[in-house]
């Protein structure tokens, strides 16, 4: 949003406010003349009155603040953006950005963040410090006229966060210099609590004949039990499936296909248990389908 910074003052505020800060603004003077030639007379001329125009500097500092995902589960790292957009004409200095990281909902990810200026041409380093608690990213150089600071940073879901994390990022420059006022703008990005997380893992390479596993890691991130009913994959061709097992609790079990898992001759394969599997709240199971990588 435009910062808009109270009614309008004087041109003499103004005047003492720029002179206070060291500035002086260039004003436009202007004046004409008209020459003209009466029908019985000789030609004269006439001078305009002087037209004064004073060029001003518009200052507007806009926040956007966004999570990726903006769903989560316990443990998870979430990537954030900070996007400060110069609206004004004029050049804000010392830039910082404050983010309160949802209270206690979050960790800073120490290493994780990088910031790039952008001028509307191209992406270039936006040199940082940063100091940890809330986190805090301070920038010692300034943000021109129609540019814009993106900063991206990672933070942790900590225990017992609740099922909607609101973390607020705060940005504030100087018109112009840094004894100038203060501009401020803020945003929110809020990510919710997903019920059932999972994630899907396999090796990064293998070679044919190899055995590998596609591991499913499933966590409910409620405080209710819930019924895993059913779970399907579209297998790749060169995967020959072995066997499918099913870990909870340090116990390791198989399943066995036909009553609690279907496959079909082009690879679809339907986890479908005779007898549901109750996931506890706060508990994590992994599903492991185990095959061999055929020509």
């Amino acid at each position: 949003m435009m910062i808009v910074r109270g009614p309008q003052r004087s041109f003499a505020a103004i005047s003492q406010s720029f002179d206070e800060r060291k500035m002086i603004m260039p004003t436009l003077l202007n004046q004409g003349t008209l020459r003209f030639t009466p029908s019985r007379g000789t030609q004269s001329s006439v001078v305009t009155n002087t037209t004064s125009t004073v060029l001003t500097v518009s200052y507007g500092l806009e926040v956007s603040h966004s999570a990726y995902p903006e769903t989560f589960g316990n443990g998870d790292t979430i990537l954030y953006t900070v996007v400060l957009r110069n609206t004004g004409s004029g050049t804000l200095v010392l830039p910082t950005v404050t983010v309160d990281l949802g209270g206690d909902a979050l960790s800073y990810v120490p290493g994780s963040a990088a910031a790039f200026l952008y001028d509307g041409t191209g992406l270039r380093p936006y040199p940082f410090t940063v100091v940890v608690g809330s986190v805090t990213f301070n920038f010692t150089q300034p943000i021109p006229a129609g540019s814009q600071v993106i900063v991206f940073y990672q933070a942790r879901v900590n225990e017992g966060a609740g099922e909607t994390i609101v973390s607020t990022a705060t940005a504030t420059a100087y018109e112009g210099v840094a004894t100038g006022p203060a501009i401020t703008d803020s945003d929110t990005a809020t990510v919710t609590r997903t019920p059932i997380s999972i994630v899907k893992s396999a090796p990064a390479r293998a070679e044919v004949g190899d055995s590998i596993s596609y591991l499913f890691t499933i966590t409910n991130n409620t405080d209710e039990n819930v019924a895993l009913d059913q779970l399907t994959d579209q297998l790749p061709e060169q995967f020959s499936l072995t066997g499918i097992t099913l870990t909870a609790n340090g116990a390791v079990t198989p399943l066995s296909e036909g009553s609690d898992y279907t496959i079909s001759a082009d690879g679809f394969l339907n986890v479908n248990p005779a007898a549901s599997f109750t996931l506890a709240a706060g508990e994590t199971v992994i599903l492991s389908v185990n095959g061999v990588i055929t020509a």
